[in-house]
């Protein structure tokens, strides 16, 4: 397991991409970096709408065994994942981060936290012929921002 805390301002999807990229196994990188910055730049917004500064925690956990990628972000916001849109408009600035969460994760949702807030997940599945194990210099510790 390896984690990320940032607070939830807009440069945090940023800083989650550039954290997030090393770790990951390059057959699962671009997918899963996308997602986490799609799921952190609603967490940020989430935590604005609940009024808090609280940090979003990022977690990437890549199978020993090689079969999977999973990626949790929580944020302080009770509100459930809402659905995905059908379609976003071309002119639209945003909408559209559940639309990839749906289309490039193989599954994902969302659970309740006990202390409050949400924790949203996604699984990316890798083929047999896929090398999914993680890289050599991955750090098993969670690090501040």
């Amino acid at each position: 397991m390896t984690c990320l805390y940032v607070p939830p301002v807009p440069e945090s999807a940023g800083i989650a991409r550039r954290w997030a990229a090393p770790l990951l196994p390059a057959a699962l990188r671009d997918p899963v970096v996308l997602v986490v910055s799609e799921l952190v730049t609603n967490a940020v917004a989430a935590d604005a709408a609940a009024g808090t500064t609280d940090d979003i925690e990022v977690e990437i956990v890549i199978d020993p065994a090689g079969r999977h990628v999973a990626l949790a972000v929580t944020d302080a916001s009770d509100q459930p994942l809402p659905q995905p849109p059908a379609e976003v408009a071309t002119d639209q600035d945003s909408g559209r981060g559940l639309l990839l969460l749906d289309a490039l994760a193989h599954d994902h949702g969302w659970a309740p936290r006990t202390c409050g807030g949400k924790c949203v997940w996604a699984l990316f599945r890798c083929t047999p012929a896929q090398r999914c194990s993680p890289p050599p210099s991955e750090r098993m510790e969670c690090a501040g921002a």
